[in-house]
């Protein structure tokens, strides 16, 4: 047995004392403490490594990106609601997404997810070793490729990192998912993952993919239908109940019996599902449009442009809340009356043309393939209101010369054409017809079981039509139609078209008339004019007509005294007269004007004659009311903007000549409405254009109609009255009826500056005929012809241009002369004539208030 060496002869442990001791027991001594030494070397290495980990998880890009999912705010679906603040009329989104809360995930959903996905989800870390052995030792002993990733796993690399395959890029999911779990609860991130899911079809999320697919909440989700939408986010493309029923059916399938396999479903309802055909919602196979029914097309789009000029298009698309002033019933009622009204001109006048739009096609021959054909998607099929009475475009399929028949298209909906189905053209579909075709057909009757439509041909109007309605009291537009089918044509015929008015003009230059001092009972010449080579004339075709009073000629409008009322009053009061109404147009510096020759937007028109009635006062108008941002606070409201046009008196003496149009003028035929109305016709010549603007106390509506971006006449006999008034009419009478009955207020009397002012007019009247008389006689002596004494001439029609009207830098009342004449004795006449002496557009005003006369430039 070995001696032991000493202990005794070390008297301590100090380095000193090891390093001087004998070689036999330093190795004693070196031998007994290397262990202990690399424990704690072993420990300080293990615990810089954990804070050097601790530091990275919490201080790692990837712990700033997963910190920030507290915050995330996906984009989700921006809604604009009708005037009952309820009724959505239209939707758009980046990305459809409607998110959810935990708790209103249904459960046959969240077990769905979790089966395919994820089933021992509350029991890890977000990494699942024994999945991912298990998925290892699937992959090495079958031919089946198994993943090994955890639901969380799936949310990292949706929200965070692309879909390569590579070492770096899982080793990123990894780290991303145990800081997931590290911030947020297993329910949070089940939250996440069913709001964020990509379903195809534009859906993200599980409630958007319900609309989308089955037309209903997720709530209201059948075990089958969850099971089906748990299936799509592995690859929407293939799996997609659109695209490929059959992948999407066997996925189903496989994800109930994985439900019955790990508890989240009993085997006979599993059973039961699996035996259920895949029941898709109409909708599923086309893409929404904005408006969720036709009539809201033009309005929806509106409100769409209007928020991404003020806020951006991601701002705008990203779950704003926009209340608007439509009212539904209203523009449902104005849409069918417009369509209708553009079909009956339609037919009565332009015959049959056998005009049909063809998709497009890759083919050379230009007719499409099979394939085409079977994938073309209309955008109003999605709407999935399938009725008896609704038109709606077709795709023609193919055509049997045999039979006589051609197959149409609607969605999943099929119908077989004859010739007995042409309606009015009375056309054989063997020729009328080819595969491509999408024409235009009334829906007679629905079989839904069978998916079948009886149909019947008609044509789409080659005119177009505009209506609008406002509330004069508040700005706000009620409705708006902009054309006959906005899917096919988006130009707004009511913002965006520029055309003649006509008739419908005069009114601005008979109120700049009254303004000036003139009366409803004052005559107005109506002698003929001939002006440098140009000579008006009546509707009749007369170049001239007696002396009329004002209201007189402006119930018939009468085209010559208009000419003369401009002429008198001066073409710069009557172009201030129509800025002051709000007209953004300028209108054009000569005579023709008076008679609607300034090309103007219809809703332009509109805003101006809600002046009338509301006493002078023009509201702003809008059809916005106000946007809520997506936590509800509030990012715009309407403030009421107003401007004086015109002094109370001077817009109801309006009002009732404006009466005379209905009560025996032009529009008489509207006195069947048997309710107080005013307004008035309009007609261009050549008859390209037809207007009526007309207005009760509280609403004003006006209609246009006439051929789209070309002067193309309508027809001898369309007139304002006969084309546009019966748009008028038939709307009206839907729209009045629940609404009470109003009478228009009585205009004051004439304030005691104007009375002044009429009786300077008419001294100067009397001076310029005498005047008239006198130069007439003289150039008759001169040249010693014989001149129509009934005809005004005038050398240079700029002669006839009024200089500016004095300015004021005070503030005062638009239009009223608050300065009596200095003397009541009339003046000496001009030595010039006084048809072209220079006039005073607008007497000189004394300093006080005045309400804001326009918008500003």
């Amino acid at each position: 047995m070995a001696a032991k060496p000493p202990g005794s002869r070390l008297k301590s442990y100090t380095p000193q004392g090891i390093v001087s001791a004998p070689p036999n027991e330093r190795k004693h001594i070196l031998r007994r403490f290397w262990f202990p030494a690399v424990i704690l070397l072993a420990l300080a290495a293990g615990g810089l490594t954990g804070i050097i980990a601790a530091y990275q998880l919490n201080y790692s890009q990837a712990a700033s990106e997963v910190a920030a999912l507290a915050t995330y705010r996906p984009s989700v679906v921006t809604r604009i609601y009708a005037d009952d603040g309820q009724t959505v009329i239209g939707e758009f989104a980046l990305e459809k997404r409607i998110p959810l809360k935990y708790e209103e995930i249904p459960a046959n959903m969240k077990n769905a997810i979790l089966a395919v996905e994820d089933a021992r989800f509350y029991d890890h870390i977000g990494i699942d070793p024994i999945r991912i052995v298990g998925a290892t030792w699937k992959n090495l002993t079958s031919d089946k490729v198994e993943g090994g990733s955890t639901l969380t796993q799936q949310l990292a690399k949706n929200l965070f990192l692309t879909r390569e395959q590579t070492l770096k890029r899982k080793m990123n999911e990894w780290l991303l998912a145990l800081q997931i779990e590290r911030y947020y609860t297993k329910n949070q991130i089940m939250e996440l993952y069913a709001n964020h899911i990509f379903l195809g079809a534009n859906a993200y999320g599980v409630e958007a993919g319900a609309e989308t697919y089955f037309g209903k909440q997720a709530k209201d989700l059948t075990l089958e239908e969850a099971a089906l939408l748990a299936g799509v986010p592995k690859a929407p493309s293939e799996y997609s109940p659109t695209a490929n029923p059959v992948r999407a059916k066997e996925r189903r399938d496989l994800i109930l019996d994985l439900m019955a396999k790990t508890g989240f479903a009993n085997q006979s309802d599993v059973d039961a599902a699996k035996a259920k055909p895949i029941q898709l919602a109409d909708s599923a196979y086309y893409q929404a449009p904005q408006a969720l029914s036709p009539a809201f097309d033009y309005p929806v789009e509106y409100i769409r442009q209007d928020l991404e000029d003020k806020y951006t298009t991601r701002v705008a698309q990203t779950g704003l809340a926009v209340y608007s002033t439509i009212n539904v019933a209203a523009q449902k009622k104005a849409y069918e009356v417009v369509r209708s009204g553009l079909r009956r001109y339609d037919k009565g006048h332009g015959g049959w043309r056998s005009s049909y739009e063809a998709i497009p096609t890759a083919a050379n021959n230009g007719v499409p393939t099979t394939q085409e054909l079977a994938s073309f998607k209309y955008p109003d099929w999605y709407r999935n209101d399938y009725l008896p009475g609704r038109y709606l475009r077709g795709l023609v399929m193919k055509v049997d010369q045999g039979k006589d028949e051609a197959t149409v298209r609607f969605g999943n909906y099929t119908a077989t054409v004859t010739a007995a189905d042409t309606g009015w053209g009375k056309r054989a579909p063997r020729t009328e017809f080819k595969p491509g075709y999408l024409a235009e057909f009334e829906i007679k009757e629905v079989d839904k079981k069978a998916h079948h439509l009886k149909v019947e041909l008609v044509q789409v109007p080659a005119v177009q039509g505009a209506m609008m309605t406002l509330n004069a009291k508040t700005g706000e537009i009620i409705t708006m139609i902009g054309g006959y089918d906005f899917l096919t044509n988006k130009f707004n015929n009511a913002f965006q078209a520029y055309r003649q008015t006509g008739s419908a003009f005069k009114p601005f230059i008979y109120t700049a008339a009254i303004e000036w001092g003139m009366t409803p009972d004052t005559t107005v010449s109506g002698a003929a004019i001939s002006i440098n080579g140009w000579q008006p004339h009546n509707y009749d075709g007369s170049t001239s007509c007696g002396d009329l009073p004002l209201k007189t000629a402006l119930a018939h409008s009468m085209n010559i005294p208009a000419v003369h009322l401009l002429q008198t009053v001066g073409i710069q009061t009557g172009a201030q007269m129509v800025r002051r109404f709000g007209i953004k147009v300028p209108m054009a510096p000569y005579l023709p004007s008076a008679l609607g020759a300034t090309e103007v937007p219809l809703d332009q028109m509109v805003s101006a004659y809600s002046t009338f009635p509301n006493k002078g006062v023009r509201v702003e108008p809008h059809m916005v009311r106000r946007v809520l941002d997506r936590d509800g606070a509030v990012m715009e409201e309407w403030e009421k903007t107003t401007y004086k046009v015109v002094s109370e008196y001077v817009a109801l003496t309006m009002v009732s000549m404006m009466r005379g149009v209905v009560q025996g003028g032009t529009a008489s035929s509207a006195q069947v409405l048997g309710v107080p109305l005013a307004g008035k016709t309009g007609t261009v010549n050549d008859h390209t254009d037809v207007w009526f603007l007309g207005y009760t106390p509280t609403y004003v509506t006006g209609v246009w109609m006439g051929y789209p971006g070309r002067k193309k006449p309508l027809g001898n006999e369309m007139t304002g009255a006969a084309g546009a008034l019966p748009y008028f009419i038939e709307f009206m009478k839907d729209f009045l009826k629940d609404k009470p009955k109003e009478d228009f207020l009585k205009a004051p009397t004439m304030p005691e500056d104007m009375k002044e002012m009429y009786k300077q007019r008419q001294r100067e009247l009397q001076l310029e005929r005498a005047q008239m008389t006198a130069d007439e006689g003289d150039t008759k002596n001169e040249t010693d012809t014989k001149t129509d004494a009934n005809t005004i001439t005038s050398p240079r029609l700029e002669d006839t241009t009024l200089p500016p009207a004095p300015k004021s830098d005070a503030p005062s009342e638009p239009r009223i002369n608050t300065e009596t004449p200095k003397s009541k004795e009339p003046a000496a006449p001009a030595a010039t004539p006084a048809q072209t002496r220079p006039r005073e557009a607008e007497p000189a005003k004394k300093k006080g208030k005045k309400g804001d006369d326009g918008p500003p430039g």
